[in-house]
């Protein structure tokens, strides 16, 4: 379990919860079934009660499962919850506590399908229907004795009856309770990954603002002297335009080299962020030993395929771990980027080719034009891997 993603963990744990909740609907049919035709009951009056049980055993199954998506957005008072409620408590009066014997196995389909029907209600009230069928029934089984019912400890069999139900909707709800809080830190921990996504796209946008600024400001200034000067000094108003000219393209080389990642960033600081994003998101990120000298002209380069890398992670997978190797093959500088989450290719195929250059289309052809290469594929067993190569 220690090197499985978190989500097979979690996968494992919801199969847990499914069945654990399942089980309690089984538990709960067997002894009823087994008293029903260990006694001389009437044909008619045995197929009754065994319809009647099959509807509780259904509905409290259907509740129960329903615990899966744990405690959000489920009505429990419906007229059908209500009937199979009223239903189980009549088996266990009935059928259970008799004035003949007391037989405790009845209070299980009663305290099944009120765990179920706690399960869809608000905080405050799935304790209270606990707690209430836990007295009712205690007053049932205390009603049954009183009025001679066969049982050797009176206060023992009203105290089982009752820990029988308590019992039953105290597990069932810590059960999906625990569940429920599964599902909220898996929630947490993708907006968190959102986050850093976000996080990234800020970072860019400030660089972009950082780099645009003062050209613009400039254009507009120059522009607006150009527009004075036009009538009354021709010449200083053209000197002014060419300007204008001259900072317009200089803004747009700046502009595509962010866009394409030709800016000089640092792969160092790159690699720093992308660490710091993965970290922050929960991903345990690290670079591998020493990593290897990359020339600078290379730099720009494998730094988009880190960013790249590091934002494909957050949005198609699910991974514990990331690293992130620099070494040197041949005359070749190979960074190499492999996560232990579950690899969706296609998506991240896609993702590439709606952005363009920015995405690992992009980056493709801009190893192919530096004479390298991008490689993007599945590991085994679980993983995904990014490795980039070029000449030194």
């Amino acid at each position: 379990m220690a090197d499985a993603s978190l989500t097979d963990r979690l996968a494992g744990l919801r199969r847990y919860t499914r069945w654990s909740l399942a089980s309690v609907s089984i538990v709960a049919v067997l002894a009823p079934v087994s008293h029903l035709f260990s006694r001389d009951l009437d044909p008619a009056l045995l197929v009754a009660a065994v319809a009647a049980l099959a509807f509780v055993v259904t509905e409290a199954t259907r509740l129960l499962l329903g615990g899966v998506e744990g405690f959000e957005g489920r009505a429990w008072a419906t007229p059908r919850v209500i009937a199979a409620t009223a239903v189980a408590f009549v088996l266990m009066v009935a059928l259970g506590f008799t004035t003949a014997t007391i037989t405790v196995g009845w209070t299980l389909p009663f305290a099944a399908v009120v765990s179920g029907a706690a399960l869809g209600s608000d905080r405050r009230a799935r304790y209270l229907l606990i707690v209430g069928a836990t007295v009712l029934t205690a007053v049932a089984a205390a009603v049954a004795a009183a009025l001679g019912a066969t049982t050797d400890d009176v206060a023992l069999t009203v105290a089982v009856s009752a820990l029988m139900v308590a019992v039953f909707g105290g597990l069932t709800v810590t059960q999906v309770w625990i569940w429920d809080v599964a599902l909220q830190v898996d929630a947490a921990r993708a907006a968190e990954a959102e986050v850093a996504v976000l996080r990234e796209r800020l970072r860019f946008a400030a660089d972009l603002h950082d780099v645009q600024g003062h050209q613009l400001q400039a254009i507009a200034m120059k522009a607006e002297l150009a527009r004075r000067l036009v009538g009354s000094d021709d010449d200083a108003a053209r000197a002014h335009a060419a300007d204008v000219q001259q900072l317009a393209l200089t803004a747009l080389a700046e502009t595509r080299a962010i866009v394409h990642g030709y800016r000089r960033v640092g792969l160092e600081t790159e690699l720093s962020n992308a660490v710091a994003i993965l970290r922050a998101a929960g991903v345990e990120a690290s670079i591998a030993a020493e990593p290897a000298p990359v020339p600078e002209a290379l730099e720009p380069l494998f730094g988009s395929l880190v960013r790249e890398g590091a934002t494909n992670l957050l949005r198609h997978t699910r991974a514990e771990r990331c690293e992130i190797a620099i070494v040197r093959d041949g005359a070749d500088v190979v960074v190499r980027m492999d996560d232990d989450g579950v690899a969706l290719a296609a998506a991240a195929t896609a993702a590439g080719r709606a952005g363009g250059g920015a995405g690992l289309d992009g980056l493709r052809e801009r190893f192919a034009a530096a004479g390298g290469r991008l490689d993007a594929r599945p590991r085994e067993p679980r993983g995904f891997s990014l490795t980039g190569r070029a000449p030194a």
